[in-house]
């Protein structure tokens, strides 16, 4: 039963009970008090009788007045009387009427002696309501009888002429009154199931269809395109490092980010696409009808459009995007196999850099096995599995250890030992980098404490990544977790490739300044290689240069590599920077470098990266005694 009908019948049946009530009460308040009405009825008269009957006066002339009263104000059966003293004078009553009238003075009498108005009693075989009320002449009185049976059928049949007229009315409103409200509430209840349906398929943020949605649009795609022998694309859409931007700049930053991917995205399809937020960064788009070619054209689309910085609250960020294409039906026969498969190229565009990539066959391999790495991975990282390695620095001159790199080692229960080169870039990606990082400084801090306290006063240097140097709540970590361990911040020193300070240079310099203000050493890693290195050092507070190892390994083979060597290590120690080779392999690679004036050296020549307990046997081979390190004041 529809909703309005439900409203309808339940306020009629109100309407019903409250007529039937309503008339209980009536009829048995009307029943109650008839003497009471009669009492009034007759005080009513009063006026009549005291204008038109002259007491005493002629009885014929009395009679025949109480009569026409009778006959005007009361029922057929009725009797009116006055009486003075007691006895009766006058009376008028219907022809036929065989009621000994001197027995009803004596009746009433003593009906009246008990101080009673008005009341029922018996006459002969019948009952009569009776009333008396007193005429303005104190000692004349006047007296109304009405039969019983007169007064009931009167009664009902006034009641039931009111009730039926009442009732017809009311119901007649009732009915009205129950439309309108029931059209109105059907209206408000039908905008809010709209609401509602609304909410449930659409993203509360941006307004787009959700995943829920998208599922059915596809699906209904997908039987109107094989039906009709037609293409249509799907794109799977992921923003480049924007958990980065949201843990570093704030949620309400972020959300504001991606109302403006999402309008950007949608100026950038046609009317008959479609687009969804799925969740987080992540988006598809359905373009019906469109093969190859027009793919490209509308992933370039998207992609010049997300070129452009954006802008909020005075701040700009840039916000790149990944674009993952598959193709009906060249690339699935199925719903679940083009979201794969879209998934599949999203993660190989992502790897390329490339902007978007049409999923191939042969991506399959690689990405099912980056897709568990990538689940695994966030896993790895939550429960600490995540190992550390250690590879010393060492200053040849002096024979002693300047510091101990910190790297990370992941060991997959079923893979193998995972590759840092895999899985870091994995970790960037995936806004596990920050947490990862904080770990393993952590952990590097408690392993260094115990070799301090054995005599070695190394300190530790540990890369810090692009993503990292976005964050600025990261001197506040950092400084607490040293704080905390009671560990000196100028043992620890942070490396940052030229690559990473290339991203955002104003926003990493101030990061930058900060952690050195708080005692912490930096070094430019890999340093030669990149493009602005002079601006780097003029803006930045470098402790150390180290040189990228690709000079190191070929510099007996190649006099341009040693002049670049000697250029570093020069404009190292100008600036008061300690400068360290990377990539030494053998012995007479020390002695050019030591005749160049180097500072510090790494390399396997001296010790392979090592897990805690092999560095600490390493120590204790190489070095039979305690040394000391330096850390520049």
């Amino acid at each position: 039963m529809r909703l309005q009908s439900q409203i309808l019948l339940s306020v009629l049946g109100i309407t019903v009970l409250a007529q039937v009530v309503f008339g209980f009460l009536v009829y048995r308040e009307i029943t109650e008090s008839r003497g009471d009405q009669l009492t009034i009825f007759l005080q009513y008269l009063n006026r009549e009788v005291a204008e038109r009957i002259t007491l005493p006066g002629d009885k014929y002339v009395s009679e025949i007045y109480l009569e026409e009263l009778r006959n005007r104000f009361s029922t057929p059966g009725s009797i009116l009387l006055v009486q003075k003293n007691s006895q009766i004078l006058y009376y008028a009553t219907a022809e036929g009427n065989k009621l000994d009238i001197p027995l009803i003075s004596q009746q009433l009498q003593a009906e009246y002696s008990d101080k009673t108005n008005h009341g029922l009693v018996n006459l002969g075989q019948d009952k009569y309501y009776w009333a008396i009320s007193d005429l303005p002449d104190k000692n004349y009185q006047l007296i109304m009888l009405e039969p019983e049976a007169n007064e009931e059928t009167r009664i009902t049949t006034v009641l039931k002429q009111r009730m039926l007229t009442t009732g017809i009315v009311v119901l007649w409103l009732a009915v009205w009154i129950s439309l309108l409200l029931s059209s109105k509430i059907s209206k408000k209840l039908a905008e809010k199931n709209e609401q509602l349906k609304h909410i449930a398929l659409h993203d509360n943020l941006t307004g787009l269809p959700n995943r829920t949605l998208l599922n059915d649009r596809l699906k209904q795609l997908f039987l109107q395109s094989r039906r009709d022998n037609l293409f249509f694309a799907l794109f799977l859409i992921d923003l480049d490092h924007f958990k980065e931007i949201n843990d570093t700049l704030g949620h309400q930053f972020g959300d504001e980010l991606l109302k403006m991917v999402s309008a950007r995205l949608l100026a950038s399809i046609r009317e008959k696409d479609s687009i969804s937020r799925l969740g987080g960064d992540e988006f598809a788009v359905l373009l019906p009808q469109t093969d190859f070619a027009g793919s490209k054209l509308c992933a370039e689309r998207i992609l010049n459009a997300m070129d452009k910085p954006f802008r909020i609250n005075n701040i700009s960020t840039e916000s790149k995007a990944s674009i993952g294409i598959a193709i009906f039906p060249e690339h699935g026969d199925t719903v679940e196999a083009l979201m794969q498969h879209a998934d599949i190229a999203m993660y190989q565009a992502k790897k390329s850099q490339s902007g978007f990539a049409i999923y191939h066959p042969a991506q399959n391999k690689h990405s099912m096995r980056r897709l568990k790495l990538m689940a695994d991975l966030r896993v790895a990282v939550e429960s600490k599995e995540i190992s550390i390695a250690y590879q010393p620095l060492v200053n040849d001159n002096q024979k002693m250890i300047n510091r101990a790199e910190v790297l990370a080692r992941w060991q997959h229960q079923e893979l193998g030992n995972i590759l840092a080169e895999e899985f870091i870039p994995m970790a960037e990606q995936m806004g596990l980098i920050r947490q990862l990082t904080l770990q393993i400084l952590e952990q590097a801090v408690v392993d260094c404490k115990k070799w301090n306290q054995q005599g070695y006063a190394f300190g530790i240097s540990i890369n810090l990544s692009t993503y990292c140097l976005q964050d600025f709540s990261l001197p506040d970590k950092i400084v607490s977790i040293l704080e905390t361990a009671d560990f000196n911040p100028a043992k620890v020193e942070f490396e940052i490739t030229e690559t990473a300070l290339m991203h955002d240079l104003s926003r990493a310099g101030k990061i930058l300044n900060e952690l050195s203000s708080a005692g912490l050493q930096l070094a430019i890693d890999d340093f030669g290689t990149g493009f602005s290195s002079l601006n780097y050092l003029k803006k930045l507070p470098i402790d150390t240069l180290k040189i990228d190892k690709s000079f190191i390994l070929d510099m007996h083979n190649s006099s341009s590599d040693q002049a670049i060597i000697k250029t570093i290590i020069e404009l190292g120690h100008n600036l008061n920077c300690q400068v360290v080779a990377e990539g030494v392999e053998n012995q007479k690679t020390i002695d050019s470098l030591n005749l160049l004036g180097i500072d510090i050296l790494q390399g396997f020549f001296y010790c392979k990266p090592l897990n805690f307990s092999d560095f600490q046997q390493w120590l204790a081979r190489e070095f039979a005694e305690p040394v000391t390190g330096q850390t520049k004041a």
